[in-house]
């Protein structure tokens, strides 16, 4: 916007390949493990796998949204850097350590974390 690519067709395609990136990243992160042999070796291992990537992280991702925006405005009224900066990264840790308990790797949290801190204001 600051440069007012908006209207042009080319930021226009920017903006589309960007989308199209950050859309692809999450499956690859999660299909990444498995190329590499370290996943689940079975169907079912894998249905674990894909019910706790849909329904865990899903549900973790809304309340985490839910919650962020709370303790962010608290964090806001502090008026501090410093705080802010712990609050990010605790949010992060906090992301990839929810990541590897559902059997994910921390890396997919730490991209769930950014999305859920790029949401709020």
């Amino acid at each position: 916007k600051e440069k007012r690519w908006d209207d042009k067709p080319e930021g226009i395609a920017a903006l589309a390949v960007l989308l199209l990136q950050d859309l692809a990243v999450a499956p690859l992160l999660v299909v990444l493990p498995l190329v590499a042999g370290a996943g689940p070796q079975t169907s079912t291992e894998f249905m674990i796998l894909v019910s706790k990537a849909t329904l865990g992280f899903g549900s973790v991702l809304y309340l985490g949204s839910i919650a962020l925006k709370k303790a962010f405005d608290v964090v806001a009224a502090t008026r501090s850097t410093e705080t802010f900066v712990a609050a990010a990264l605790l949010v992060a840790v906090g992301m990839g350590n929810a990541a590897e308990a559902l059997g994910l790797s921390s890396t997919t949290g730490a991209f769930a974390a950014g999305g859920l801190l790029a949401n709020n204001k």
